[in-house]
């Protein structure tokens, strides 16, 4: 079964629109994942249109957890097939389309935002 990790970067689900917005990115196409920062993790993959494009998602982290949520990012990527395939990695969303709201989703409790999504 395939893994999939999905991101979102909007706080409205209503404002989910745009292809750096929000994204699902197959597990095997990532190909590093960048402390940029003590609090900033960067997560490359390559692009299915276009191999030579590639795209990023930033991540905000706890101060001085980086390596902590890589670790746990890793073990994302290498855990069995008892799930969808589809891991939740960060989910700013905090608004639904009929207006309720709800808590962001993300995976580790050291992922504290989605803070951008360069896709093309």
């Amino acid at each position: 079964m395939r893994k999939y990790f999905y991101f979102r970067a909007v706080t409205d689900e209503d404002d989910d629109d745009a292809n750096v917005d929000s994204c699902m990115v197959p597990v095997e196409n990532i190909t590093g994942l960048l402390p940029t920062s003590t609090t900033a993790l960067t997560v490359f993959w390559k692009s299915q249109k276009n191999e030579q494009i590639q795209n990023s998602v930033a991540l905000t982290c706890t101060q001085g957890k980086v390596k902590t949520v890589i670790k746990a990012m890793v073990d994302a990527m290498r855990g069995g097939p008892h799930t969808d395939g589809i891991t939740v990695i960060a989910d700013d969303t905090t608004t639904d389309y009929d207006g309720t709201t709800r808590s962001a989703v993300y995976f580790h409790g050291n992922v504290t935002a989605c803070a951008a999504i360069s896709a093309g």
